[in-house]
């Protein structure tokens, strides 16, 4: 009661009057009324920004850590790394300049650990780690067939490589989802996996066939020797260990031997063909067909490697200029 009756007594003051010479005195009180409720919000405010900033700096650091852990330590195959490679083109080698995609490796080597799990051979270590390295050397050949198409100019033909994927399906007498389903169970690939990898084939022999002038000048020797009248095994002979001569080889009309097999059967019995480019793209093929007996064909060959690529592949290595980021078994 005392409170209440003090508070009563209590005089509130009442404004003053405002007046040309106190407007101004007036308009500071206002203002200063403000501040108490702005420097506190604006503080604040700096404040949230601050701990934000610090807060995402620290989980995209943890995010980092994390993700070169798995990948360059750990060396995770699963999904969640194959996707995150597939969104960040990190390195996993580099050769001669040029890096070597972690997605490119991992293309490969998913792709043989499905192989080896179908085998029932996924828990023996030698051949997993036999495996790992033949995937980085595959995907070294990739980034070492890109500097060097870049350099010489050389490109994909897209409608090429669907081509190619078609001719294969057709062969293997398969539909199209059954194709797909095959390629996914046996090789861990969806359809665009195949395709890149298609691509990284056709391109390395683009670049193989430019760059080997020794092959060109021996294919244009023989080319002579045929116009002169020279039989294939005659060439054979004359050329030695710089070519490589298959005679009388027997097989059904229908092998999958890269096209080798179907140049045959289109050449004239007897004739000389070539050079041929099969789909393997390891040289260039000079072919005589000697019977067709049923489903059976019998030909002869004489190819002539293609060796500059890999020579150029291996000089590298062995001069160091191979960078690892990954643990490897050399």
């Amino acid at each position: 009661m005392k409170k209440l009756l003090k508070r009563n007594k209590t005089k509130k003051e009442l404004p003053s009057r405002i007046t040309n010479d106190t407007v101004a005195q007036h308009r500071e009180k206002v203002l200063a009324a403000g501040r108490k409720h702005k420097y506190p919000i604006q503080y604040t405010k700096h404040r949230l920004i601050w701990i934000t900033s610090f807060v995402s700096l620290a989980v995209l650091a943890v995010f980092v850590t994390l993700g070169w852990l798995q990948l360059y330590v750990w060396k995770d195959t699963g999904d969640i790394s194959y996707r995150l490679v597939k969104i960040f083109p990190l390195p996993v080698a580099n050769i001669d300049g040029e890096d070597a995609l972690y997605r490119d490796y991992l293309l490969y080597h998913r792709s043989t650990l499905t192989i080896l799990n179908n085998q029932g051979q996924s828990d023996q270590k030698d051949k997993v780690k036999f495996y790992q390295k033949q995937s980085i050397d595959k995907a070294l050949d990739v980034a070492y067939a890109k500097k060097l198409a870049r350099e010489n100019g050389i490109s994909v033909d897209k409608d090429k490589v669907q081509g190619l994927i078609q001719r294969q399906r057709e062969v293997s007498k398969l539909s199209e989802a059954a194709y797909e389903s095959v390629v996914k169970d046996n090789l861990h690939w969806t359809m665009g996996e195949l395709t890149t990898a298609m691509e990284y084939t056709v391109l390395k022999q683009e670049v193989s066939f430019k760059i080997d002038k020794k092959a060109e000048d021996l294919v244009m020797q023989i080319q002579k020797k045929i116009k002169s009248g020279k039989n294939l095994k005659d060439i054979a002979h004359e050329f030695g260990d710089k070519i490589q001569p298959v005679f009388d080889l027997s097989i059904s009309k229908d092998n999958s031997d890269g096209g080798l097999t179907e140049a045959a059967l289109k050449s004239p019995k007897g004739k000389i063909t070539g050079p041929v480019k099969t789909l393997s793209g390891d040289g260039y093929y000079f072919i005589v067909l000697n019977a067709i007996d049923g489903n059976n064909v019998n030909y002869s060959y004489i190819k002539v490697p293609l060796t500059v690529f890999n020579k150029q592949l291996d000089s590298i290595k062995k001069s160091n200029k191979v960078k690892y980021y990954i643990s490897v078994d050399k």
